[in-house]
């Protein structure tokens, strides 16, 4: 007998062969056995995951002699006909070169024809939207109203190109990509059938490279064995660089080690590596685009997601991956994803792309390079930086320490902190996140704290400005409702009562009254005060022009009333609002 290929030879004969089609293969099963059988199906799916494969299934259950069965025989005639693509109740007809009006004038002249031995008259067409619209046409009216002994069976991987005429008249199944651990069992179950030994480290690259298509898939083992200088039944096993080779790709440590050199901002390495790459012929672009799809499972991972059935990487290569990711924060990733995908774009017009990758790689290294804010948070609160966390784990393939291992620690002295004090880097975490929450709300009493700076000492919030120690224009403008609303906010996110004051308590003096102040300033002018010449003026907050204010942060001022408060220094005490 004549050798056949591995996809060939393996070709599902019945439904429960068929690989992760399973709802497609339960549906087509119930309606056999129900006698529910239609006149026109439609198969829609990627290229090599079963649609004409199921196409010829359907044929056997519906013609075999023991039939309409779920189940056909496969050694009845019908059957055996079926399979060998001779039957003549079975026609197949390739739509991409039987597509114009002419071919389906003659399939509407032959389907009134009834079967020669069979139940059915069976139209299996493939790649069916390449049909032209004038056989469309042609086509619905047959659709429409069809033989009793007709079926037509449509295969497309373009639905959308298909009339919605001609989809209304039909039941739609559609099939799905095959995940890599549904291939890679499939392989393992081929290759064992067929005596030879393969590892899972070769069969996974495969797997993936097929891109969800079992066809695919079995055509790349088909190279490997044939490449591989192991026979059948030998003791010898296929290994992962026979894969690789005929693949055309790098194993997963290359890109393992480039993101160790860039953790490591150590650009030697990195151009090291991709001499490495380009010395093995590997093509880049296709390179960038694994080097990618690593980015993202790393970033995926990160964020707590399962990545393997996701991504379809073994045990092995998700510990590898896991293993490289403690280097990196999110935001680190978020922006080398983005570089990699500016990358890919330059790549379809580059005349050197081995100069664009070494590029990309350098910017990498230079986001490493910069602080990002998770880092400096960290730093902050004490905690140690992935690149500490994981530089043995980001260590490159030639076993070298990164560079960041090799520099010695950051020493950072405190100054030690006044009895009573409290850590300055919680109270100002909490007054930005006060400033923000009221930005859109409050939009005025905002631009008044915007310069401010705040310190905490025994539950007493002191709000200072530039300027010097006087602060009594920012504690008359400071009404007394926006101190009581920045007490009770500032004490909600600090976690206990606080007492709020504008001014200083610098070197033991007196801090600012909390309330608007029911004397003139000695110092001022309108109290005849006499102000040092030297005094430094006190700045006004920035002019800022504010996008929707609030009404009630603008209420009318009643002149009278503000010449009688002047005139008495008194203090409005309740406004009697309803």
């Amino acid at each position: 007998m004549s050798y056949q290929v591995t996809a060939r030879k393996w070709r599902p004969q019945s439904f429960d062969e068929v690989v992760y089609q399973d709802h497609v293969s339960k549906t087509l099963k119930n309606s056999i056995e129900k006698k529910r059988v239609s006149h026109a199906y439609l198969f829609s799916g990627p290229r090599g995951v079963g649609k004409t494969t199921m196409a010829r299934i359907l044929a056997k259950a519906l013609n075999c002699e023991t039939g309409p069965t779920p189940v056909p025989c496969g050694s009845c005639d019908n059957c055996r006909e079926i399979k060998n693509s001779t039957s003549f109740d079975v026609i197949e007809i390739d739509g991409a070169s039987n597509r114009g009006i002419d071919d389906i004038r003659e399939l509407r002249e032959n389907v009134n024809f009834a079967p020669v031995k069979s139940k059915y008259k069976i139209y299996i067409i493939d790649e069916v939207h390449m049909l032209t619209k004038e056989a469309f046409n042609a086509l619905l009216k047959t659709l429409e109203e069809p033989p009793p002994h007709a079926v037509f069976i449509f295969a497309t991987t373009e639905i959308h190109q298909i009339p919605d005429t001609i989809l209304s008249r039909c039941q739609k199944y559609f099939f799905k990509k095959i995940p890599v651990d549904a291939i890679v069992e499939h392989l393992r179950h081929i290759v064992s059938q067929e005596q030879y030994r393969i590892s899972d480290r070769a069969l996974y690259p495969i797997a993936r490279a097929a891109d969800g298509s079992m066809r695919d898939a079995q055509s790349l083992l088909d190279q490997v064995i044939s490449f591989s200088d192991q026979r059948r039944g030998g003791d010898e096993e296929i290994g992962e660089s026979d894969a690789l080779s005929i693949l055309g790709i790098v194993p997963l440590e290359s890109y393992a080690a480039l993101l160790g050199s860039i953790a490591a901002a150590d650009a030697a390495a990195t151009m090291a590596e991709v001499n490495r790459v380009a010395m093995l012929g590997v093509d880049i672009p296709r390179y960038v685009n694994g080097f990618t799809d690593i980015l993202r499972t790393i970033r995926l991972m990160r964020n707590g997601i399962s990545v393997h059935e996701l991504l379809g990487l073994s045990a092995e290569e998700t510990e590898m991956v896991r293993g490289v990711s403690s280097a990196f924060f999110d935001e680190e990733l978020s922006l080398m994803f983005r570089i990699a995908g500016e990358l890919q774009a330059e790549l379809r017009f580059s005349n050197n792309e081995r100069i664009n990758l070494e590029m990309a790689l350098l910017d990498m290294i230079a986001v490493k390079k910069a602080p990002s804010i998770s880092s400096i948070i960290g730093r902050l609160e004490g905690g140690a930086s992935p690149e500490k966390k994981g530089t043995a784990r980001a260590a490159g393939r030639n076993g070298t320490r990164p560079a960041a291992e090799k520099r010695e620690p950051e020493k950072t002295i405190d100054a030690a902190p006044a009895p009573g004090a409290q850590p300055a880097n919680r109270i100002s975490r909490h007054w930005d996140d006060f400033l923000n929450s009221i930005k859109d709300s409050k939009q005025y009493l905002h631009c008044i704290l915007k310069p401010s700076s705040v310190r905490l000492n025994d539950n007493t919030l002191f709000i200072s400005y530039p300027g010097g120690a006087d602060h009594s224009y920012y504690s008359r403008i400071l009404e007394k409702q926006n101190l009581e609303f920045i007490k009770k906010e500032m004490s909600d996110l600090y976690g206990s009562a606080l007492r709020v004051v504008v001014g200083t308590d610098a070197e033991g003096a007196a801090p600012a009254s909390e309330a608007r102040p029911k004397q003139k300033d000695a110092a001022s002018p309108a109290a005849g005060g006499n102000v040092p010449e030297d005094a430094e003026p006190i700045p006004m907050p920035e002019a800022e022009m504010l996008k929707n204010p609030g009404a009630e942060e603008f209420k009318p001022v009643n002149t009278t009333v503000e010449k009688i408060k002047s005139a008495f220094h008194g203090e409005i005490i309740d406004k009697g609002d309803k």
